[in-house]
């Protein structure tokens, strides 16, 4: 039940993402998150964003969840299943995105370019630590749509 829970949380935090440059009438992407893991490190709504047309696969992450599951990397699976990405991660990063535009503090925020859009994906996120075990994994699909303005 908790796991279910936790894939709504993050459904429903994962919503629209407007472009850094666009307007409020502008609408880039639209996430939806689903098959939630057991984990908790994946909970701070992975989504599509896009900036200056390049869409990218944004990934938070608590510096605490990242220390306390020793979480050593993300794997990045595309809608067949193949590997896709592998982006390592390291709480020694906190220091730099702590510079970083639309990263809370104690949060890290980890990208992945993916092209330009318009661009649909559907990725399967998977946090690893440094055991090689998996800690958490989210599925998640977006639609980055063409430049829409009046």
């Amino acid at each position: 039940m908790l796991a279910a829970v936790g894939s709504v949380a993050v459904a429903g935090m994962a919503g629209c993402s407007g472009s850094g440059s666009g307007g409020s009438d502008t609408v880039d992407c639209q996430t939806a998150a689903s098959d939630h893991g057991d984990g908790d490190v994946l909970d701070n709504a992975a989504s599509g964003t896009v900036e200056d047309g390049d869409v990218r696969l944004a990934i938070p992450l608590s510096v605490d969840d990242v220390r306390e599951n020793d979480v050593d990397r993300l794997d990045v699976y595309d809608a067949t299943d193949a590997l896709a990405y592998t982006i390592p991660v390291s709480t020694d990063d906190a220091g730099l995105m702590a510079n970083k535009v639309g990263v809370n503090e104690g949060q890290l925020l980890y990208e992945q370019s993916l092209g330009r859009r318009p661009f649909h994906g559907q990725y399967r996120i998977v946090a690893v630590n440094t055991a090689g075990e998996i800690v958490d994994s989210v599925i998640v699909e977006f639609n980055c749509f063409s430049d829409v303005s009046d």
